[in-house]
């Protein structure tokens, strides 16, 4: 488990600074020692794997139908029985997992990039912006998100591009006050004034100097908003307001397999655990990025 661990450090080193030759523990070594974060991190690389190579995984298309087994419970041909129109279960699981986790994936890019964006510009500029930016905030927290989502969902019809976004756009105050906070701590520091006496531009000191360090706190409260934008999303599709069929997602799996709690409670079951496991996944892996950022006494 360990040398799969420090596999998966590598290949994502990008998100944590490097560790040199003489520190005990760097922040990466510090988060892949962390049994919990580091497995939660390989199962949602698992499952995404083969949610994206689905194909190889079954023989079966998203909405093939088999008119031999309706409503069927878990047999050797289909290992999670199937649904009410004869789809493969196991099948519509993993083609699930893609669109479920690209939503989510969209959904955290829309609330990173306006967070940011408005962070940026409160925490630089300051004075009437930045007021305006903390009433904007204000305002959206007071707002009930999810009674938003259903109105902005039922006008939208369950268009795919349109859910993600629509999460995104309710969903980016932390990001925003984070990046806010951020530039304000360093805003006054002498390389942002010697980047002004070279004449540096205001969006050339932003983007080169100071967004980069305010991206690490950014990228935890991102693995928990991902958790966060899943279950969103899979309210609204289990409400039938979200990405609708025959588009499988877990959610509006979910809501298809009311109807077969009593002959087939796997097709419940299963796209609620993965919702569940995945969640769980990306809150460890956000508590293990902000545990191994964490200062250490030397």
């Amino acid at each position: 488990m360990r040398a799969a661990s420090f596999g998966t450090g590598r290949a994502l080193s990008g998100i944590f600074p490097s560790v040199s030759a003489g520190e005990k523990a760097g922040p990466r070594r510090r988060f892949f020692d962390d049994r919990p974060a580091s497995i939660a991190l390989m199962l949602i690389l698992l499952v995404a794997g083969i949610s994206v190579l689905a194909p190889l995984f079954t023989p079966y298309g998203a909405n093939g139908i088999d008119l031999r087994n309706i409503s069927s419970a878990p047999t050797p041909e289909h290992v999670l029985g199937t649904d009410e129109l004869g789809r493969d279960l196991f099948t519509r699981l993993l083609y699930g997992g893609r669109f479920s986790l690209l939503v989510s994936f969209l959904s955290v890019l829309t609330g990173a990039a306006i967070g940011i964006a408005l962070g940026s510009l409160a925490g630089y500029f300051r004075g009437a912006v930045d007021t305006a930016v903390s009433c904007l905030i204000d305002l959206f927290l007071s707002i009930p998100v999810f009674l938003v989502l259903l109105v902005a969902a039922s006008a939208a019809r369950g268009s795919f591009w349109f859910i993600p976004m629509v999460i995104g756009a309710t969903s980016w105050m932390e990001t925003a006050r984070l990046v806010r906070s951020r530039l304000m701590q360093l805003e006054g520091e002498e390389y942002v004034d010697a980047a002004r006496s070279l004449g540096v531009d205001n969006a050339g000191i932003v983007i080169r100097h100071l967004l980069p360090q305010a991206l690490l706190p950014v990228t935890v409260s991102a693995t928990v908003g991902f958790a966060n934008a899943m279950l969103m999303e899979s309210s609204l599709s289990f409400l039938g307001f979200g990405i609708q069929p025959p588009m499988p997602t877990w959610g509006n799996m979910l809501s298809n397999a009311q109807a077969l709690l009593r002959s087939s409670p796997v097709a419940a079951f299963a796209p609620g655990l993965m919702i569940f496991m995945i969640c769980l996944s990306f809150n460890l892996v956000g508590n293990g990025i902000k545990r191994a950022l964490a200062p250490r006494e030397q």
